[in-house]
């Protein structure tokens, strides 16, 4: 009890923090947000771009990732390599990070060290001079990368699986690219998608510590207010292909067979987000969630790892159901899955289980926004998205989801055609 009490005030005393959150444009449309946090003494800077691999076609598909690489490596002011050295310096710890649908970079620094996050991120966003040299030795660290990826046994999967659900849509294509565009990519290339992509409107600079918000605007003006010699790309998205039921077998030197059941879902611009994140907690939150207990925990496993749960992006999503077990020609654990689909499109779920979900949730978010970084992620998602509510309002949000909101949203998901893939062993 005491316990629980202590999470209640927790909660209580985060949500009315909220309420410190400031914004402010500066005139060439890069939106500064700041949220004062006088606890920590380290500040976050980050900034968030709109533009991901959704802005990419077939021929440069990578260029995004392969540009958030190439800006460390060489700016006005700044040589090749010599980023990473002056912020680890300084105290700061630096990364980067590209998906479908933005590209962010982000120094978390000691406070009275914030000015250098400000003025090597700025430069890093509108002033890379993209080496030709350089360009020639980040393609082998990046088609490693991408060489990797086809060591995992479901790689083969998980291309499948956006291909068929995004089909004629730029999320069909993964975010890192394929060896032949990286080849491809050339200072010309490069400079053209950065001249339009990484324009000021696109922009959204997030600072969460002590930094005062004077000086993180005085800051803002003086590193981030500069304009560029192009107009802002706005790029069509696509319509999705009708999705017909489709099923797909992969045959791997593997010891276990792999399984994913895949449906369209809302993207996450849209209300059900919050149902759909309830619904995963039920499924999938801990070693005692519905998943678990029906298909893990029980006298005679059928899988021996199960997940199922949301994923949104911008312009979409999709619901998956994915488990490993040891290669069986049965559909037992397929049969356990669909028994719980049905129960949930007929609404046979517990108040207990959803309220225990909610819990999980609110306390998750609040011990995750402990950390300085990690709010300023939040918040820099959540306004790059154009989905402010899912930083302000999240645990209201959450707390007002219904049973009937999830079985309306499964419902309109579930009874909709699906994907069913598999990577078995060869033998």
């Amino acid at each position: 009890m005491k316990k629980l009490l202590i999470l209640f005030t927790i909660l209580i005393m985060w949500e009315g923090s909220l309420f410190a959150l400031e914004t402010y444009n500066l005139d060439n449309g890069v939106k500064l947000v700041y949220k004062h946090t006088p606890d920590k003494k380290v500040t976050s800077v980050q900034l968030w771009m709109k533009t991901g691999s959704i802005n990419e076609n077939k021929d440069n598909n990578g260029i995004s990732h392969f540009l958030e690489h190439m800006v460390f490596k060489g700016t006005k002011s700044f040589a090749p390599d010599e980023i990473d050295t002056l912020v680890e310096s300084k105290g700061g710890q630096m990364n980067a990070a590209t998906s479908k649908d933005y590209t962010f970079y982000y120094i978390t620094i000691p406070t009275f060290n914030a000015e250098i996050a400000f003025h090597v991120i700025s430069e890093m966003v509108f002033e890379a001079t993209f080496p030709e040299k350089e360009i020639e030795k980040e393609k082998p660290v990046v088609i490693q990368e991408i060489m990797r990826k086809h060591d995992s046994p479901t790689h083969d999967m998980w291309v499948y699986i956006s291909e068929q659900l995004f089909e004629n849509t730029p999320y069909e294509r993964e975010i890192i690219g394929t060896v032949d565009n990286v080849n491809s990519f050339d200072k010309k290339t490069l400079l053209k998608y950065y001249s339009g992509f990484y324009h000021p409107e696109n922009m959204t600079l997030v600072v969460v510590g002590d930094l005062g918000f004077d000086k993180a605007k005085k800051l803002a003006l003086q590193y981030f207010n500069k304009t560029k010699n192009s107009q802002v790309i706005n790029k069509d998205f696509g319509k999705p292909t009708k999705l017909s039921n489709v099923e797909k077998v992969f045959k791997k030197d593997i010891s276990q067979e792999y399984t994913a059941l895949v449906f369209r879902a809302p993207p996450i611009t849209e209300k059900d987000r919050y149902a759909l994140e309830v619904l995963t907690e039920i499924l999938s939150g801990g070693e005692y969630s519905l998943l678990n207990e029906k298909l893990k925990n029980i006298e005679k496993p059928l899988v021996n790892m199960v997940f199922g749960g949301y994923m949104g992006l911008k312009k979409g999503g999709s619901f998956t159901f994915f488990y490993t077990r040891q290669f069986e020609k049965n559909r037992k654990p397929l049969e356990e899955i669909e028994k719980i689909i049905q129960d949930i499109t007929e609404g046979n779920i517990s108040e207990k289980s959803v309220e225990r979900a909610k819990k999980r949730l609110k306390a998750q978010t609040v011990f995750q926004r402990e950390k300085t970084s990690s709010e300023a992620n939040d918040i820099g998602m959540a306004y790059t998205l154009g989905i402010e509510d899912y930083y302000l309002e999240y645990t209201e949000k959450i707390e007002s989801v219904t049973i009937k909101d999830i079985k309306t949203v499964a419902n309109s998901i579930f009874n909709q055609p699906h994907i069913l893939t598999k990577t078995i062993p060869t033998n």
